[in-house]
């Protein structure tokens, strides 16, 4: 046999032992940290398995406080403190609505009362002839802007009255004036 093959057999033997060691040892390093994985996970679980009678008592005792029915004496103090707080919240709210509306009735009536002493005292005090006028209409010439005979012409005429026929029917219309002035039942 030639020696150099040999040698290279040799070689690529520990190569090959070398690579699957490689690889067995990540495969072992991988399962090892998806055992703790899932071992951690499976605490979580359990954790959550335990906090979920909680959760619910909360939010029955929640749901009866909206209600207006008090939470138990034999609840839990934490579940009491939970259940007490939509009750206080609706409270408050009510009282911030109250309040904002008041606040905004007062400053609507401040600055009515404002413009109301402005507007008498330049009625008593401020001579008639600084008084503002109000401004005359515009003739028809200024407002036509346009130099454009089409629109000139346009905006100048009148369009007469096209009498509209109505279809037949078996009930006259009442007139404009009883229909505007008519009342439901």
């Amino acid at each position: 046999m030639n020696p150099g093959l040999e040698t290279a057999g040799q070689i690529a033997a520990i190569l090959i032992c070398l690579f699957a060691f490689v690889f067995i040892l990540l495969a072992v390093v991988f399962n090892l940290a998806m055992a703790l994985g899932m071992a951690w996970l499976a605490e979580k679980i359990q954790a959550i398995k335990l906090l979920r009678p909680t959760v619910e008592s909360v939010n029955k005792a929640t749901e009866s406080a909206l209600q207006g029915l008090p939470p138990d004496r034999n609840q839990n103090s934490v579940i009491r403190t939970a259940a007490s707080i939509p009750p206080t919240m609706q409270k408050l709210e009510t009282k911030i609505d109250q309040s904002t509306g008041k606040v905004a009735d007062a400053v609507i009536e401040f600055r009515a009362r404002t413009v109301q002493a402005k507007t008498i005292l330049k009625a008593f005090f401020v001579p008639r002839s600084r008084h503002k006028t109000l401004e005359k209409p515009v003739g028809d010439e200024a407002r036509l802007e346009f130099n454009s005979p089409g629109y000139r012409m346009l905006a100048t005429e009148r369009p007469e009255a096209i009498p509209i026929e109505s279809p037949p029917s078996r009930s006259p219309l009442p007139p404009a004036e009883q229909v505007q002035h008519a009342t439901t039942r």
